[in-house]
């Protein structure tokens, strides 16, 4: 095994990188609402900890799975600070990269987390210097390109009636992310316009962006599968969840999530 994994829950994240030879190309995986920067993908660190290396494709990128307390964050800038912050931390070899500053960068994102993505690929003064250089591609899994109709999993169909139609400086802080999730919501019209502005200006808001979307998602809902400009989109039968789990048989472990990561450059 020539690959190390640190596990700092504390932190809420987790880094597995070649302990052999330096890598130059890192992912950064970022979760969703109520999801944890390890279970929301399942075994994945686990198996690539275990078997990346004896992949092509996959031995060449190290692995970093980023965590936030969901109630601690009340707008998607929030989650694009975190991840911009953390890519800087990569590309300039500060602790804990030990030194090795990486020149690629793809990022995966679920749910909530592709929101927060979303909103650093279009908004520059946020990036750091030569990210998008550095961006390979974004694959964003289950979306909500136009809020949630569930906007409420996790108890929040209860909050946001509760607080429906007042302004977010009334809400319970640790709630505040709830109401950028609702369908129509300010916050999402405006990461809208942003993205349409930028292409104004002859950028595309979100360089190389898959988007993954299940038929099955019902915390997505229809009303996902609506396209943004730029997005080159995807649709499978897996529900929400599903779709970033690594699925093990007695052959082969498989799933879309190791489909995207095989096809990496």
């Amino acid at each position: 095994m020539t690959r190390a994994l640190f596990d700092r829950q504390k932190e809420l994240w987790a880094y597995v990188r070649r302990s052999d030879s330096p890598n130059s190309k890192l992912v950064i995986f970022v979760h969703g609402f109520s999801g944890s920067y390890l279970s929301t993908w399942g075994e994945l660190a686990n198996f690539l900890t275990q078997h990346a290396d004896a992949d092509q494709k996959l031995s060449t990128w190290d692995y970093l799975f980023v965590g936030y307390e969901t109630y601690s964050i009340n707008t998607y800038m929030a989650i694009a600070d975190l991840v911009g912050t953390q890519w800087h931390r990569a590309s300039t070899g500060q602790p804990p990269f030990d030194n090795n500053a990486y020149t690629q960068l793809a990022i995966f994102a679920h749910s909530l987390g592709t929101l927060g993505v979303r909103q650093l690929l279009c908004a520059a003064s946020k990036q750091p210097p030569g990210m998008m250089t550095a961006l390979k591609k974004a694959v964003l899994f289950g979306s909500p390109l136009n809020g949630s109709p569930l906007a409420g999993m996790g108890g929040l169909f209860r909050i946001v009636d509760l607080f429906k139609g007042k302004p977010a400086a009334v809400l319970p802080k640790n709630f505040r992310i709830a109401r950028a999730l609702v369908e129509g919501n300010p916050e999402l019209e405006m990461l809208h316009v942003w993205s349409k502005t930028m292409r104004l200006h002859g950028k595309s808001a979100f360089g190389p962006t898959k988007v993954i979307l299940g038929t099955d998602d019902h915390v997505v809902g229809m009303g996902g599968l609506v396209d943004w400009d730029d997005d080159d989109k995807a649709v499978t039968a897996m529900d929400h969840s599903g779709m970033v789990k690594i699925v093990n048989n007695a052959q082969s472990t498989q799933g879309f999530l190791l489909d995207e990561l095989r096809g990496l450059p």
